[in-house]
């Protein structure tokens, strides 16, 4: 026969397991519950940091600067985050990067884009509320602004370089730590 006799009485031992897999169920419940609400409790980034994009700084700025080009590249991004022994605390890495091919080399002025670059970046740290602590530049076509904004600090750093006769990069890298 394959099939038991369903009329007769459930073993005690049967009962005692089904109750202990209802409490193991319920505990790990209670267990992912919990770790989903505190992953939406993590701290954020900065606006100005999570909003970042090469690219729109670049689309503002060209014009000024004499560089038309055809869009070739976008940006990559990531993040890495942790408890710190105080309490909660980030720290964050983005990279970001937009290149084109240059129509006219004539015509583009990497001087004047990075001069207005680096009033643009400075706008939208401001725009966001950031206190800019410290700010440089190693060369015409690179600067960088260290900031305070609520309870992070951040660093961004831009610089350009040419790839062959033809082709243009604007890179930015910006580091957040925060709680």
């Amino acid at each position: 026969m394959l099939f038991a006799d369903i009329s007769r009485p459930v073993n005690s031992d049967v009962m005692l397991l089904l109750t202990s897999i209802k409490h193991t169920i319920l505990i790990a419940f209670a267990i992912c519950s919990a770790l989903l609400y505190s992953s939406c409790m993590w701290p954020r980034e900065t606006s100005f940091f999570s909003n970042f994009s090469m690219r729109q700084f670049v689309e503002r700025s060209k014009s000024s600067a004499g560089l038309t080009c055809d869009a070739i590249g976008g940006g990559v991004g990531s993040r890495a985050g942790g408890i710190g022994g105080g309490g909660t605390h980030y720290t964050s890495h983005k990279s970001d990067s937009f290149a084109c091919r240059l129509k006219s080399n004539d015509s583009f002025d990497e001087t004047k884009l990075f001069s207005t670059l680096k009033l643009d970046v400075e706008r939208a740290l401001r725009d966001n509320g950031a206190q800019i602590t410290d700010s440089g530049s190693t060369g015409s076509a690179n600067f960088y602004f260290a900031y305070a904004l609520k309870n992070a600090r951040g660093r961004v750093q831009v610089s350009g370089t040419r790839i062959g006769p033809d082709y243009y990069d604007v890179h930015a890298d910006l580091d957040e730590t925060g709680n």
